[in-house]
């Protein structure tokens, strides 16, 4: 068995929940608040995802680089192997929040946007 502690993020309580199964699947959870807080825990225990904000660089802006980011969540495995392709690409105009930079980023169903910040 598997145990794992997460801080629950969702609320400002930041419960430590503790979650309990083989990785894949959970056989129990403890110390949530609110059901939130549990479908939080078991989600991050299962699949963890993370939204990605970084820059990449741009081509013809008036700076050498532009804010993006993921337009949805993505897998937390992922992060690193994204970053490299990130690195790789170029935003050209015309810029505005939300143009696709680089579209289904390793095969995941996220698209890495232009952002505002």
């Amino acid at each position: 068995m598997i145990e794992k502690e997460v801080i629950c993020v969702i609320c400002p309580s930041s419960c430590h929940v503790t979650v309990k199964g083989d990785g894949k699947t959970v056989s129990e959870i403890s110390g949530y608040t609110c059901k939130r807080g549990k479908d939080y825990a078991e989600a991050e225990y299962i699949s963890p995802m993370r939204t990605l904000a970084t820059t990449v660089k741009a081509e013809g802006y008036s700076c050498p680089i532009i804010a993006v980011r993921s337009n949805k969540p993505m897998p937390k495995e992922k992060i690193f192997d994204a970053m490299a392709e990130i690195q790789k690409a170029v935003a050209t105009p015309p810029f505005y929040v939300g143009k696709t930079v680089i579209e289904n980023i390793l095969d995941t169903g996220v698209d890495i946007v232009l952002s505002n910040q």
